[in-house]
């Protein structure tokens, strides 16, 4: 990378007035004594990353470069485009950040200026653990016991929740001119119910359906053939609603067993 002489100039000034900073904390120390030397080091802490503008999320990561242009489709959630979204990375809530879903590689990617020249990096998804982006909510988890993975929340009650986990896949084709390049398919989602602190994979209102306890399934059945949802085509709001019910369903009939 390379810098622009001001902003050269800017880093060199920031790491001379840290100096000087760090130099009036060892002054204040050797005055004021140990009692006090958290305080002042949260003082000249802050005060130099005012300075230097350090940030994880701004200035931290991988430089992330695009390298399927060739390609037939593309890897991202929904568009291609970057959309302003939140993010929540190291515990901390960011707003209005540029950021891109890249479901193949299962990458959060940051677009942003640096010194004039727009720069993509990836968000390490160790310290990711949820984000908002083209209307949907995702968090991280690993109710599978295994690797950690970013399910997008469709609905959270308190008896029964609903997860999708969205992935794209890619295949090697070959060009009019028999060159071989890749091609992403559509964008594909595995949907969850966890109950009863399992997670289970529905395929089809069938099931569906097969996840809930017996003294449910006749009311639910009831509600999919009168609404005539299909649990695979529903839209977000169609499954919220379906959950909801199921969560007043299994309520009723725990309320009713413990009479």
């Amino acid at each position: 990378m390379k810098f622009s002489q001001s902003k050269i100039g800017s880093i060199i000034g920031g790491v001379i007035i840290s100096i000087f900073l760090v130099a009036d904390w060892t002054a204040c120390l050797a005055q004021e004594g140990q009692a006090n030397a958290s305080e002042v080091y949260l003082q000249v802490y802050e005060a130099t990353q005012s300075v230097l503008s350090h940030d994880p999320v701004i200035q931290n990561g991988v430089y992330y470069t695009y390298p399927y242009y060739n390609a037939i489709g593309h890897p991202f959630l929904g568009q291609k485009e970057f959309e302003t979204a939140s993010v929540i990375f190291r515990g901390k809530s960011y707003e209005a950040l540029s950021i891109n879903y890249e479901l193949f590689s299962q990458q959060i990617i940051l677009s942003r200026e640096y010194d004039g020249v727009l720069q993509m990096n990836l968000l390490a998804p160790e310290f990711v653990s949820g984000f908002y982006l083209k209307g949907k909510q995702f968090i991280k988890a690993d109710f599978q016991e295994g690797a950690p993975e970013f399910f997008q929340v469709i609905s959270e009650t308190p008896t029964i929740s609903c997860y999708y986990s969205w992935y794209k896949e890619r295949r090697e084709v070959h060009d009019s001119g028999n060159r071989s390049i890749y091609s992403f398919s559509d964008q594909k989602s595995k949907r969850y119910l966890y109950l009863g602190e399992q997670l289970t994979r529905f395929k089809s209102n069938k099931s569906f359906l097969k996840i809930f306890p017996d003294a449910s399934k006749a009311l639910i059945k009831d509600y999919l053939q009168e609404n005539q949802v299909l649990v695979l085509e529903a839209s977000d709001q169609e499954m919220r609603s379906l959950i909801n019910y199921c969560d007043r369903v299994l309520d009723q009939a725990l309320n009713q067993g413990g009479e």
